[in-house]
């Protein structure tokens, strides 16, 4: 019977310990990194389905992010300038090997999330250091950042992506708890003092 199973889950939270894991906390920076890591890959998908539409005028692609009933295409958005940030703000050359998607970015950035909520409390050497709940901070805020200058392009050209405004509500929600968690360290330690 299900309704009498516990479900054990072996992630460790920075604030619980292995055996206060509970389905709502694993719902949080994990679950939501895991959900942007999907959409994050995905949109590197429908990116390049729509870039290389020229090479095979057969190939009719629909993404499923375009949704016609409410006005939605991820597809137009993936292909604006400002869908590859690194090139777009010249931090390396349009059409280098760096000039990726932002979808790539995400993924680095939520695969970073998750294996910083999957470590825990149990970080040693250079992950102790970079997952610092400062560092963790600057690191939270520039995604924040650029999802809140994507954001704002949407609203400039009236577009809907609604795998855009998903990774900027989980970017948001990361950005909050990161903020939580550096003004809990920050008081802890002039709790100390």
């Amino acid at each position: 019977d299900l309704s009498k199973t516990s479900f054990n889950l072996p992630i460790q939270h920075s604030n619980a310990s292995p055996s206060a894991m509970t389905i709502s906390s694993f719902f949080n920076n994990g679950l939501l990194s895991v959900l942007g890591i999907l959409l994050s890959a995905y949109s590197i998908y429908v990116e390049y389905r729509v870039e290389h539409k020229a090479e095979n005028p057969d190939d009719v692609f629909t993404a499923l992010c375009d949704i016609e009933a409410i006005g939605a295409s991820c597809s137009t958005v993936f292909s604006l300038p400002e869908a590859k940030m690194l090139s777009f703000f010249g931090l390396v050359p349009h059409g280098s090997i760096l000039d990726i998607p932002n979808g790539y970015l995400g993924i680095a950035f939520y695969a970073l999330s998750l294996t910083r909520y999957v470590t825990g409390t149990q970080r040693s050497g250079l992950l102790s250091h970079l997952f610092h709940p400062t560092v963790n901070l600057i690191i939270t805020t520039l995604a924040f950042s650029s999802s809140i200058f994507l954001a704002r392009k949407l609203y400039i050209i009236q577009e809907v992506c609604v795998v855009c405004i998903t990774t900027h509500i989980i970017n948001t929600t990361i950005f909050y708890r990161s903020i939580q968690e550096a003004l809990s360290v920050s008081e802890g330690k002039i709790k100390r003092q």
